[in-house]
């Protein structure tokens, strides 16, 4: 199959330049502990190519190349790639769409993807263009939000998704990738050899409101629920979610959980 060439990212991207300064200060950093155990899985070695879908402002692009790794990454945000390049100059990362991934087959020993396939118009496809740029023996790793119902993270998003437009309902519902089930599912239908997973501690903590704000409101939804309703009722919306994880000493925790799967290509 031919090398896809760089095209347009998907039309999400621009929903998360507007504050990628924050996201990468703040918010990014609280996937590090998934980060830290799909690298240990990966048993990674010097001279190993890897590619991070949805690599944000390349957090996890930076510790991978910590360790020897030659890293590239992928995202729709020109904002968040252009931070991505400033901290991991020798990297290589393109700003597209990872349904039509612009590099050649058999390019990667790894593909990880930290809670970015949920962001995609079609799952199945990422997993399919993900297992064309794997070399045979080489590993793909999915990281996501366990269920939200057991993340206190759910709040805030479910009041977010109130300050947003409302969306036409697809003819065919798509699965639930906050449901490790499901994700073992879309893998294995795939053709993939799968890992047990795992379930990693990924909280939110925040020392003050100030930070808190500026990383909850960074995100690409957040940006949608700015737009449509305005950054005032935003904030207001977002203070109030989180009220109840508010400590003492004024700083905040919200506890949640990721799972991680690591599949083999054969």
């Amino acid at each position: 199959m031919a090398e896809n060439k760089p095209g347009t990212a998907a039309p999400g991207g621009k929903h998360w330049n507007a504050n990628a300064r924050d996201w990468a200060e703040i918010q990014e950093r609280t996937a590090r502990p998934a980060w830290l155990a799909v690298l240990n899985e990966l048993t990674p070695s010097p001279g190993r190519q890897l590619l991070d879908l949805g690599c944000g402002a390349g957090g996890f692009a930076r510790l991978a190349a910590g360790r020897g790794i030659r890293v590239s990454g992928l995202d729709t945000s020109a904002a968040l790639v252009a931070i991505a390049r400033t901290r991991t100059s020798a990297g290589t990362f393109r700003v597209g769409d990872m349904e039509q991934i612009p590099f050649p087959d058999d390019e990667f020993s790894a593909v990880t993807a930290f809670n970015s396939l949920h962001f995609a118009r079609d799952p199945a496809k990422v997993i399919a263009e993900a297992i064309r740029v794997t070399r045979p023996g080489g590993h793909i790793a999915i990281a996501a939000w366990d269920p939200l119902t057991d993340c206190d993270a759910l709040a805030y998003l479910l009041d977010l998704g109130g300050l947003m437009p409302a969306t036409p309902r697809r003819a065919q519902p798509s699965p639930d990738l906050t449901d490790p089930a499901s994700v073992r599912r879309l893998l294995s239908h795939a053709g993939l050899t799968l890992s047990p997973g795992r379930t990693v501690e990924c909280p939110w903590e925040y020392p003050d409101q100030e930070t808190a704000l500026r990383g909850l409101l960074s995100t690409g939804p957040a940006a949608v629920a700015i737009g449509h309703a305005g950054l005032a009722r935003a904030t207001e919306t977002i203070t109030e979610s989180i009220s109840p994880y508010r400590r003492p000493d004024g700083s905040y925790l919200l506890r949640n959980t990721c799972f991680t799967i690591t599949a083999t290509v054969t």
